[in-house]
């Protein structure tokens, strides 16, 4: 009768529960993945505490980094479209003492480098507005937005309008937009190539797109897997560069030829709803269409 009344149906607590704050001095219950500590005490003079147990839990999962940063507004306001799931990159040069960082997600950092940006008669933009392949670098994978106040239901009470404070994911496990197919499988490597590409129309992040008067050839963003097109065994390319050339379009001769790449991270789960090709078009320019995008969990390294 002791023995149904002690369970009731419950699951049976580890001993460990009753010992977290001991009354008197006794050793701690064997406990599993902690090791056992020192059971001797120390010689004479020895500064060393005596514990009989250790209380370190040594995890069996692989951890996850993430590291806040603070986000500079743009004059166009795209960072308040930035949501979790979003690929950031950050500005490399950074002037003055302010801790506020110029940051793009993959829709933001397309339009950058086609303002201003093309080849022949009518580039859009001006010169001090033109980017190059080497001004950002990815970061990390939009986690949460830390800066945010909520009121006691949960709803936004107040943000300030001048600045961004969120968590990006840098290493470990993490869930990103799906930029990559509706194919995926668990261990395939996912990345950002930035490639030449023929384009004939130009689209804010948070605006509505207008056709160009003619075809201009600019950088821009595409996903990568395993090093090839997303759903082709197509492999994408490095440009040829000489030791004197710089990173111009006038060398990348061939379409699709990257420049630069990014490695985000190896799949790890992908069973989720696959997204259409359409959305996916929509999303590499559009930061609002890339809420429409399932997340897929990746392990960055």
């Amino acid at each position: 009768m002791s023995a149904v009344t002690s369970v009731l149906g419950k699951r049976e607590r580890p001993p460990f529960a009753r010992h977290f704050y001991p009354s008197g001095p006794g050793q701690m219950p064997n406990l599993p993945n902690r090791p056992i500590g020192p059971s001797a005490p120390p010689t004479v003079g020895s500064q060393i505490s005596v514990q009989s147990q250790s209380t370190v839990k040594y995890l069996e999962v692989n951890p996850t980094g993430s590291i806040p940063i603070m986000i500079r507004p743009w004059l166009e306001h795209y960072e308040k479209d930035y949501a979790p799931g979003s690929i950031i990159f950050c500005k490399q040069e950074k002037t003055g003492r302010s801790p506020l960082i110029t940051c793009a997600d993959l829709p933001t950092l397309n339009y950058l480098f086609h303002r201003g940006r093309g080849v022949g008669a009518g580039m859009v933009g001006e010169a001090n507005q033109r980017i190059g392949p080497n001004d950002f670098e990815f970061f990390g994978v939009f986690r949460n937005d830390a800066g945010k106040q909520v009121d006691h239901l949960g709803f936004p009470r107040y943000t300030n309008p001048k600045q961004r404070l969120i968590q990006c994911d840098v290493y470990g496990r993490a869930k990103v937009a799906n930029f990559f197919g509706n194919k995926l499988r668990t261990g395939q490597r996912l990345g950002i190539a930035l490639v030449a590409k023929t384009v004939n129309f130009v689209k804010q992040p948070n605006r509505h797109s207008r056709n160009l008067p003619g075809n201009r050839r600019v950088w821009q963003l595409v996903p990568m897997v395993n090093d090839r097109t997303p759903g082709t065994d197509n492999p994408i390319n490095q440009v040829d560069l000489q030791a004197n050339d710089d990173l111009t379009l006038a060398h990348a001769p061939n379409e699709g030829r990257y420049i630069k790449r990014w490695h985000l991270g190896v799949v790890s789960q992908a069973a989720y709803e696959p997204p259409t090709t359409g959305k996916i078009n929509l999303a590499l320019y559009d930061s609002q269409q890339r809420t429409d995008l399932p997340q897929i969990e990746i392990l960055m390294i």
